[in-house]
């Protein structure tokens, strides 16, 4: 049975609604759905990430890594990368790490992805280093004492989210089917859960709000393991640090924003990352924020442009625009540039 036969047959039956955050999950997360058997990453897929925009980003982001393993922990130690798609972010970050093959020795590898086309590809990237020490995990859940490095790219945005206004009283979104229309739509419950009213003070002054607990709970949880047994976190991804003014849920199917109810089952949704929150859960955990910035300010703070000068070396000049091209999605304020954010939080 397909997704949206699945989300009917329990809608009629229940003769209910569900929160637009169940309907997300049943969309993207269950069996049969959109991240269970899909390979979405590509030109003729849904979306394109950095990592497969120019190995310029891998690289940078495997220095930083690289950098810190040097400095901070120079031993046995955990590298997690949550969300690791075709393993081409991955591919780069130990394709970089050959400067010292320390790194890789040291390195027990746990990918967190329970796609299984997707999980096929990051085989054969593992498999070309001669990594024997690789674990693939559903969900992040370590019982492993070592200091840790966890990275994502793209990761967070993917997990459902709750979504609010106020006008006299604070309304949340739900999904109803209509079974004489043969189509589902979204209506307004007015909040009545104690705790939730309690979290939606903070946005009274702003009257629309986003909330994603399993979001929120992920990062929780990465943040007391590397508040226990040291490390670092790298999170890459749309979001922002300030209040929203507009909803941000999105949905793709091949490259072109669609409605929520069109291709369900079979398309991304996607919503902008509360990085304010993740910063004070970082900070509850006592670590510190080593840095949060555009992505822009990131790849060229750390070398970017240097990178992309030496890749053009001895080039022919339509490779020379490719890498320029390339550059330009990453930085450029049009693109990639402001709109992801880095953020960097570590152990004291």
């Amino acid at each position: 049975m397909n997704v949206r036969k699945e989300l009917t047959k329990k809608l009629i039956n229940e003769n209910s609604s569900l929160r637009i955050d169940k309907f997300i999950n049943q969309c993207l997360h269950n069996k049969n759905a959109y991240y269970f058997d899909n390979n979405p990453i590509g030109k003729t897929n849904d979306f394109v990430t950095a990592p497969e925009i120019s190995q310029m980003f891998g690289e940078i982001i495997g220095l930083y890594i690289l950098n810190y393993w040097l400095t901070k922990i120079g031993s046995r130690f955990n590298l997690i990368e949550l969300g690791p798609g075709k393993g081409t972010l991955l591919k780069d970050i130990l394709r970089v790490s050959k400067i010292n093959n320390q790194f890789i020795k040291n390195a027990k590898i746990t990918l967190i992805d329970k796609n299984i086309k997707l999980i096929k590809l990051q085989k054969k990237v593992i498999n070309s280093f001669d990594i024997k020490n690789v674990k693939w995990k559903e969900k992040f859940h370590l019982n492993s004492s070592l200091p840790s490095i966890v990275y994502s790219n793209e990761f967070f945005d993917c997990f459902a989210i709750r979504q609010f206004y106020k006008k006299k009283h604070w309304l949340e979104k739900f999904v109803k089917y209509n079974f004489n229309e043969n189509q589902f739509s979204l209506f307004d419950k007015i909040v009545t859960e104690k705790k939730i009213k309690k979290e939606l003070l903070k946005y009274n002054k702003y009257g629309v709000a986003e909330i994603s607990i399993e979001r929120e709970k992920i990062f929780n949880n990465l943040c007391r393991h590397i508040n226990k047994n040291k490390g670092m976190i790298i999170t890459v991804d749309y979001g922002y640090n300030e209040m929203l003014k507009n909803f941000s849920l999105q949905t793709v199917f091949r490259h072109k924003k669609t409605h929520l109810f069109e291709n369900i089952g079979k398309q991304d949704i996607t919503s902008l990352v509360n990085f304010s929150e993740f910063i004070t859960i970082a900070k509850q955990n006592n670590l510190k924020i080593d840095l949060y910035s555009s992505q822009k300010k990131f790849l060229n703070e750390y070398g970017i442009s240097k990178r992309k000068n030496s890749l053009k070396v001895n080039q022919t000049l339509m490779k020379k625009k490719i890498i320029e091209n390339q550059y330009k999605v990453l930085t450029d304020d049009k693109y990639m540039g402001n709109s992801f954010k880095v953020l960097i939080v570590s152990s004291k």
